[in-house]
């Protein structure tokens, strides 16, 4: 396949994209034809068919790739990484790039793990983050034993923190740079809410 058919269909698909995230946001996941799709961007529907099967195909597309994306960049997370960041003040670069590759896909997000969106998917992301926080944890200190509390507690707190900072920070209309996000998490991580908040460290 030539370069120019290449970009054709890389923006065939970007048009596509765009237009069902538009109709999500405006009448959620539900109800969303190709017809609906093929209107809004004014492409003809047998164009729509060589990329995908139905709506539902496109939409399953579109979340495995965002998914796989955000995985592939949280298993490059390294704990003692991030608390040598925290010691320095400064935000832990592998947190800035998950930030900045939610930012990148930011309409499709806000939609999915908004009130119209897929809860389901959501919690794909949840799982993600338990998933990966156990394992780095489990790593690091395998038995446990001089923990404060316990491991799957832990875990729980970690995982809900980190899904409600990126929610609250969509909420709030991404007003901070991933850089900043970036930075905020690492404190947060690396010293707790309790330091982070100005509390504790010097009472």
């Amino acid at each position: 396949m030539s370069d120019s058919m290449d970009r054709r269909k890389a923006r065939t698909k970007q048009s596509l994209y765009k237009a069902l995230i538009e109709l999500m946001e405006k009448k959620g996941l539900d109800g969303i034809t190709v017809t609906d799709i093929t209107n809004w961007a004014d492409i003809n529907r047998g164009t729509f068919y060589l990329h995908y099967r139905d709506v539902a195909d496109m939409l399953e597309q579109l979340k495995d790739e965002a998914f796989e994306q955000v995985r592939s960049l949280i298993q490059q997370l390294d704990i003692m990484e991030l608390i040598e960041c925290g010691r320095s003040d400064q935000p832990y670069q592998k947190l800035v790039a998950i930030f900045e590759e939610f930012a990148r896909n930011c309409n499709f997000f806000k939609v999915m793990f908004g009130p119209k969106g897929d809860l389901a998917y959501m919690n794909q992301y949840k799982e993600l983050m338990k998933t990966q926080i156990f394992k780095k944890l489990n790593y690091w200190k395998p038995n446990g034993d001089s923990s404060l509390v316990p491991l799957d507690y832990l875990i729980a707190y970690m995982t809900s923190a980190n899904l409600g900072v990126l929610l609250h920070w969509f909420e709030t209309g991404m007003k901070k740079s991933p850089h900043e996000i970036g930075l905020i998490m690492t404190r947060i991580v690396s010293q707790g809410p309790i330091v982070s908040l100005g509390l504790g460290e010097n009472d």
